[in-house]
């Protein structure tokens, strides 16, 4: 042997060590000749633990769950696999024969590379990839003007300061009131208000989602769930929370499985999506809100009692417009600032319409107030907005809070009109009341017990018959 071999044997070890891949050299019986210093460090074990040990017993003894030397001795061929350890990692593992003058494979050189911080970060990405699917399909068009926070009500007030309490908590929030009072809003004003502000803020409308969407639509779904589905599956809208905040509006409506579901998530703090076999951590902070009474459905066996005393953590119950006086000129202010400047315009109420507001019972809360304004900015030619401008039912209400219904027959025209023409007057005065309390046309047909095709087709009629009114969009 030539000197120089000599001496690089003596330096096997320290060449070995150099190597960024963990490498084992094992003889015929598979018991272990050499190892570098990786190879310590992956599998947490000391040179002499395991040198002169067979490697067919550490997999019996469970150290490991894959070895390649019995396969390269006998067919004298390289082979590979995944290698994971007990601790959880994944291993990629590269076996290659050494053989001697006549051919017969003596030893087996093994190379191991850890993998798993590479999968973590392939799965990372996936899971952006899967979150950025899933914020695209989100709506974020919705524009919310803000409600003044210098509330004039004592209610609100008493409101604010709750809300001040709890917002940064991680409390889950149930909001309770009629619709159109600004659940919505103040569920954003809770999350701006807590340490969440900068992470997503998520509205789900458990009304308006399809009974047999709302599963996938909340927990997502793995690759290959169900046929037509994203390749790469999706994440759901609780993972697109993930540290924020997920706002489920009319929680009244989702669905009983849907409900039980739910349950989980809140009390053990994971997901699972469907299709999956392993359930994820989630970091989301829930605000529900509905507008029935939930004690009521869970007697009637529509609402799970655990769900709802699960929600039932932090409640805050807002108080209808009619209720808060004090609060309607300032709304009707905000609004109107909001409007003119989005519409161009320059426009103020006089003190007799300001009047006017006050003594309007306000059916439809902040959201009717809100419609109105927004259309007398997009309609009106004057720069003061005064009583004449306002629609007849707020015009004509009476000190009792008590408007006149535009649609009853004695504020009819009778002279030459047809029974068919009365009629359609009725409805359309029905239609617009509905719309200024409800606000769109899907909220119109959910309430009434109407399907929606049947109150847009009417309304469309109604606009035919006076183009210059009715909503232009199927809003109010």
């Amino acid at each position: 042997m030539y000197p120089c071999f000599i001496m690089l044997e003596h330096h096997i070890e320290q060449l070995c060590d150099a190597f960024q891949d963990a490498i084992c050299i094992s003889d015929r019986d598979g018991v272990v000749e050499l190892i570098n210093r990786r190879y310590t460090e992956i599998y947490g074990i000391a040179r002499e633990d395991i040198v002169g040990k067979s490697l067919l017993k550490m997999k019996e003894q469970g150290f490991f769950d894959v070895i390649l030397n019995p396969e390269v001795i006998r067919s004298g061929q390289s082979s590979s696999r995944v290698q994971h350890t007990a601790d959880g990692r994944q291993l990629i593992v590269e076996a290659h024969p050494i053989v001697d003058e006549g051919g017969l494979t003596i030893y087996c050189l093994t190379f191991i590379r850890d993998v798993t911080t590479l999968s973590k970060l392939r799965e990372q990405l996936t899971a952006q990839r899967e979150l950025l699917d899933t914020f695209q399909q989100l709506s974020h068009a919705v524009e919310l003007p803000c409600y003044p926070h210098e509330v004039h009500s004592a209610a609100m007030r008493a409101l604010y300061a709750d809300m001040d309490a709890i917002a940064n908590t991680d409390a889950t929030v149930l909001l309770l009131g009629e619709t159109g009072v600004g659940k919505d809003v103040l569920a954003r004003g809770i999350h701006s208000m807590s340490r969440r502000a900068k992470q997503a803020f998520i509205k789900v409308d458990c009304g308006s989602i399809p009974k047999n969407l709302i599963e996938t639509e909340l927990f997502g779904y793995e690759a290959g769930t169900f046929s037509g589905a994203s390749k790469n599956g999706k994440a759901g809208l609780i993972e697109a929370a993930a540290g924020g905040t997920l706002f489920l509006d009319e929680i009244g409506e989702l669905p009983m499985l849907m409900q039980s579901r739910l349950l989980r998530v809140l009390q053990d703090g994971e997901i699972m999506r469907v299709g999956a076999t392993r359930a994820k951590k989630m970091d989301v902070r829930f605000i529900a809100a509905t507008n029935k009474d939930l004690e009521r459905e869970v007697a009637h066996g529509n609402f799970r009692s655990d769900l709802y005393y699960r929600l039932k953590v932090a409640v805050l119950k807002i108080p209808a417009l009619r209720q808060r006086k004090a609060d309607i000129q300032p709304l009707a202010r905000s609004f109107l600032n909001y409007y003119s400047a989005k519409y161009h315009k320059a426009m103020r109420l006089s003190s007799e319409a300001e009047a006017a507001l006050l003594t309007y019972a306000w059916p439809g809360n902040v959201r009717e107030l809100e419609n109105l304004i927004q259309g007398l900015v997009v309609t009106g030619k004057k720069d003061v907005i005064d009583v004449s401008s306002l629609p007849i039912p707020i015009a004509r209400t009476g000190k009792d809070g008590l408007q006149a219904a535009p649609f009853l027959p004695e504020t009819l025209d009778l002279e030459g009109k047809s029974y068919k023409d009365l009629m359609r007057e009725l409805e359309n005065g029905l239609l617009k009341t509905l719309l200024a309390r409800f606000g769109t046309i899907s909220e119109v047909a959910r309430h009434v017990g109407v399907d929606r095709s049947t109150i847009f087709r009417k309304v469309r009629d109604m606009q035919k018959d006076a183009p210059a009114e009715g909503p232009k969009d199927g809003k109010a």
